[in-house]
């Protein structure tokens, strides 16, 4: 089943992502009109992001790009210089904005920040914590001389 949901997703790959590509792997794969629902285990790739998730779902505009990715479940997000956590992560690829919810983190080389609710405006590079039952939580570590 996995080979199959990844040849599947291959032959629509081209059509879909022409800017920027996606690949993704997932246990189960569900193609809709207008949206891709990874379920298992999924690993999506795009550019130097790797996503990980029990279940993603991505959305899909008329034309059928990508538009926003949704992710629930063990959400882990790396990038060259960052680690993202949530439970639930939203990302809105046409305005190029993150949404993070439940223990959300973020991991830098010597900053760690832990918040109910965390938005990165990449674009803007600038974010916005929130907390909830929890203050937002901030450690800056110091490099050893």
């Amino acid at each position: 089943m996995k080979w199959k949901a990844l040849i599947l997703l291959l032959s629509f790959s081209t059509l879909l992502y022409a800017q920027s590509s996606i690949t993704g792997e997932s246990d189960e794969l569900i193609y809709l009109e207008n949206k891709l629902i990874y379920k298992g285990n999924v690993r999506l790739i795009r550019d130097s992001s790797v996503l990980r998730a029990e279940k993603v779902e991505i959305i899909l505009n008329k034309e059928g790009k990508p538009v926003k990715i949704v992710a629930v479940g063990k959400v882990k997000i790396v990038e060259p210089n960052r680690k993202v956590f949530a439970d639930y992560a939203e990302y809105d690829l046409t305005k190029d904005v993150i949404y993070l919810k439940g223990s959300a983190k973020i991991q830098e080389k010597t900053r760690v920040l832990e918040a109910e609710e965390i938005t990165i405006y990449r674009k803007e590079n600038r974010l916005v914590a929130k907390g909830g039952k929890k203050r937002v939580k901030t450690v800056y570590l110091e490099e050893k001389k």
